[in-house]
């Protein structure tokens, strides 16, 4: 049986299937904004990273499907400024956490510039950020809720946008 740490090593390297890498855009950002602040898989419960950081991303991930382009560039910008701060500054998993910021910071620009974006950066930093901060079993917990989420969106699409 392969380790959680080692399996989401593998979905960051491309090597296993990482969830909410394809799909519907609107799907996607939906069940990333869940990975900032869902109440039991969130990055908002991770000790040490900013609670209003995870709702101000999980608002953007939700707008960026969906809103105006150059006001969401502006905003996504400001996160990215934030995100480097929040990164000089963190301790131990909160530095995960605040890496899954930058990289959907990347995310964004290229799905607002037209292009494809994986995400599979910022889900795995989500994920290890969770390995990081709390124990082993509650992690794993963490993480096997935020898949099964993914999942249930995208094989019933009744379950989209549900709390999971």
């Amino acid at each position: 049986m392969i380790r959680l740490s080692d399996r989401v090593l593998l979905m960051a390297t491309g090597e296993v299937e990482c969830p909410g890498t394809e799909g519907p855009a609107s799907l996607r950002w939906g069940w990333l904004a869940d990975l900032y602040t869902h109440p039991v898989w969130g990055l908002t419960t991770v000790p040490g990273f900013c609670t209003p950081v995870g709702y101000t991303m999980a608002a953007l991930c939700r707008a960026t499907p969906t809103g105006p382009v150059d006001s969401l560039t502006v905003r996504w910008e400001a996160m990215e400024r934030l995100a480097a701060i929040g990164a000089g500054r963190a301790q131990s998993a909160a530095m995960y956490a605040w890496s899954a910021v930058a990289d959907s910071v990347v995310d964004a620009r290229d799905y607002l510039g037209g292009h494809q974006f994986s995400g599979a950066e910022a889900v795995a930093a989500v994920f290890w950020a969770h390995l990081a901060a709390k124990p082993g079993v509650v992690a794993e917990m963490c993480i096997a809720a935020a898949i099964e989420s993914w999942n249930l969106r995208l094989h019933y699409p009744a379950t989209r946008g549900a709390v999971a």
